[in-house]
């Protein structure tokens, strides 16, 4: 799959996040002919991420950011982390990144875990250095620039519960019930988008602060990659043996 990376300057401000979802839907038609199709590991998180970049439009020409420059180009250079990372052959590709490639046709894990996991490679690993980018090509990072960053925050509460509902297969659904799951994944998956956002800004202005030092930055990504990446990694594996099991047992249960 080759995937042509965006130049924001290329493009008015008004055509940048269209241009992003053409390039997810080159994404989605890539990953679906993958053998899972739909259920593919990384058709599952380029569904949700659409889903969401379609939400950021749509606000974007309501006039719900105060300043669509720096919205446009930071979901230009937010995409741009994911479509060089998806792109790459899946052993150079970023570790939070890696082991969604790797383990993208294992059935035994389920859409939703893959989609936890693309947004955990997304948010804890591009998202602050997309916004130093952003800022470099803007010449500043601003509480201005916050407000806009913050109100993506009621995107992803707006949406993220449907979509939750969209991966889940019904024996996930009596697994959750069963064990009383999901009000609470619910109020944890909001409090976590929150959080990692929050956490992504602060690394935002450490970054921004140390920005002319190129070797700090290569450390800061480094150590990021690696944590992330062994959080997803777990997280995947939790998914495929002890979530797939239990699914099992609650869903032959109800049949039987």
């Amino acid at each position: 799959m080759t995937v042509q990376l965006i130049d924001a300057d290329e493009y008015v401000e008004t055509e940048r996040v269209p241009e992003v979802l053409k390039r997810l839907g080159d994404v989605q038609a890539a990953a679906e002919a993958h053998p899972l199709g739909l259920r593919d590991g990384l058709a599952c998180f380029n569904h949700l991420y659409t889903v969401i970049t379609s939400q950021v439009q749509d606000d974007y020409l309501d006039g719900s950011f105060s300043n669509g420059d720096f919205i446009t180009r930071l979901d230009v250079a937010f995409a741009n982390r994911y479509l060089r990372a998806v792109d790459e052959h899946v052993d150079g590709s970023p570790a939070p990144w890696r082991c969604l490639l790797k383990l993208r046709s294992d059935g035994r894990i389920s859409p939703l875990a893959f989609a936890v996991v693309g947004v955990s490679a997304h948010v804890n690993f591009d998202l602050a250095f997309a916004v130093v980018e952003t800022g470099e090509q803007m010449g500043r990072l601003s509480l201005i620039d916050h407000d806009d960053y913050q109100h993506l925050n009621d995107i992803f509460f707006r949406e993220m519960r449907r979509l939750r509902q969209h991966f889940e297969d019904p024996a996930e659904r009596r697994f959750e019930r069963a064990l009383g799951l999901t009000t609470l994944e619910n109020l944890i998956g909001d409090a976590v988008v929150v959080i990692a956002r929050y956490l992504a800004w602060e690394k935002a202005k450490r970054l921004w602060a140390s920005r002319h030092d190129g070797s700090a930055d290569e450390a800061a990504e480094g150590a990021t990659a690696r944590s992330v990446g062994a959080f997803n990694h777990a997280l995947l594996m939790f998914d495929s043996t002890v979530r797939h099991a239990f699914t099992a047992l609650v869903g032959n249960g109800g049949r039987s």
